[in-house]
């Protein structure tokens, strides 16, 4: 499992010109309700990591800077084997017929095929972890899909009348590898940063078949690849804070700026639910500090 309150995590990082407390009286207004949309899913916020807590919201009010809850999602799903075995069964039933099955006509099957068993099938629910940093106006969104982004964002909005938006770069990704190889490592947000020496390069032409070429461990073979007009997709980052060795934050940084791989420390024994969010919610605040920083945007 993944999420904010799990060993690691992937996010957006999301900037709102305005920092305030989240008014938790419009999560609750804006909770989940099993009421069906106009595009046939169900929506809206819970408790953090909680299915079913549409209204303590404890993680959104535990803390006077951070706030912790979850976007539900619950769409039907039918199951592929289904709809493949739906599909083959009606391709032999025409071709019985005498019918000539084309590409266009398999399209027109499946799309039909699928519209039917979705009509019939079960909500499955899905979470998707945010916190708000109410001190930065920083939204941290447990996702890199640019759908789900676009779904939570507006219901941020709706709910809370703030804009928010993932943050851009005024640095490319080359320009960072090639300030961290160059330097060896950089301070930035108390903390050292430095290549893991591993990075996913990308064609030019990102449809060609091989336009992912993944390298390991090699600083070097990244900067052969870089000279050979390939584009770095994402690389590896630790950071070692600057007082305190013990602190180290590794994850992967996207091209779109986007973490994954976050890794959070495991939960000594005994530490209650509010201890292990305020200490990963810490630790999302110091990498998108230092995200930002290496983008150049401050």
């Amino acid at each position: 499992m993944s999420g904010f309150m799990s060993s690691s995590a992937s996010m957006t990082i999301c900037k709102c010109q305005q920092a305030r407390p989240l008014d938790v009286e419009a999560l609750r207004k804006g909770a989940f309700t099993e009421a069906i949309d106009p595009d046939g899913i169900r929506s809206g916020w819970v408790g953090l990591n909680d299915l079913l807590d549409t209204d303590n919201f404890f993680l959104a009010t535990s803390d006077a800077r951070f706030s912790g809850f979850s976007y539900r999602l619950d769409m039907r799903r039918p199951a592929a084997a289904v709809i493949r075995l739906q599909l083959a069964e009606q391709i032999r039933a025409e071709e019985a017929e005498g019918k000539k099955i084309g590409s266009k006509r398999k399209k027109e099957l499946r799309e039909a095929i699928i519209e039917k068993l979705t009509a019939r099938a079960d909500f499955v629910p899905s979470l998707t972890d945010c916190i708000w940093d109410g001190k930065s106006g920083v939204l941290f969104i447990g996702t890199t899909s640019e759908k789900m982004l676009e779904r939570i964002l507006s219901r941020f909005k709706g709910s809370f009348g703030m804009d928010a938006a993932p943050i851009g770069a005024e640095k490319d990704m080359e320009t960072i590898f090639s300030l961290l190889q160059n330097e060896g490592s950089l301070q930035l947000a108390g903390y050292n940063i430095a290549p893991m020496g591993s990075a996913s390069l990308q064609s030019a032409d990102a449809s060609s078949e091989k336009s992912a070429i993944a390298v390991r461990n090699s600083p070097d073979a990244v900067s052969d690849g870089l000279s050979q007009g390939l584009a770095i997709k994402r690389m590896g980052i630790i950071a070692t804070n600057t007082e305190n060795e013990d602190d180290e934050l590794q994850f992967t940084l996207d091209s779109s700026l986007a973490v994954s791989g976050l890794k959070f420390p495991r939960a000594e024994k005994g530490m209650d639910e509010e201890a292990t969010f305020l200490i990963n919610a810490e630790i999302c605040a110091s990498v998108a500090a230092l995200v930002d920083k290496l983008a150049g945007n401050n």
